[in-house]
């Protein structure tokens, strides 16, 4: 069993996110594969994915929204989207929105972080990466 939990991230807030969340993957003992939006080629036999950006201009980075359009069907997948933001934080809604329409199973609301996330935002981050890792194991 494995989570994959792609990000793509300008200053690094989103990668910090995305960081927790395999920590609360790891922690109830199943694999997380972090991938940098750049070096995505395939979700292979992930039993979960977590898919996060900056929001720029209202919408996610270049990358995760190529990812989104390329990825094809994730039929009943376990799904998660996250992101940061400085001004308006629409890339959580909008990647959650996306996975949703190619069938993936959303475990929690999109979680955002204003700036860099806090030690509380960073502790929703390891329960979301928990809830993954659980509905992995069915």
């Amino acid at each position: 069993m494995r989570v994959m939990v792609i990000y793509e991230s300008t200053r690094g807030r989103t990668k910090a996110m995305a960081d927790a969340i395999c920590e609360g993957v790891r922690s109830k003992i199943v694999d997380c594969d972090l991938i940098d939006a750049t070096g995505f080629q395939a979700i292979g036999d992930a039993c979960a994915i977590a898919i996060g950006s900056s929001t720029r201009m209202k919408r996610p980075l270049p990358k995760v929204r190529q990812i989104l359009a390329e990825m094809g069907k994730i039929d009943g997948k376990p799904s998660a989207a996250f992101g940061s933001y400085g001004w308006s934080g629409e890339a959580p809604d909008f990647i959650g929105n996306q996975m949703e329409g190619l069938g993936g199973k959303l475990v929690d609301k999109p979680l955002r972080a204003k700036d860099f996330p806090d030690d509380a935002t960073l502790e929703a981050c390891r329960e979301l990466g928990r809830k993954l890792a659980e509905s992995c194991k069915g």
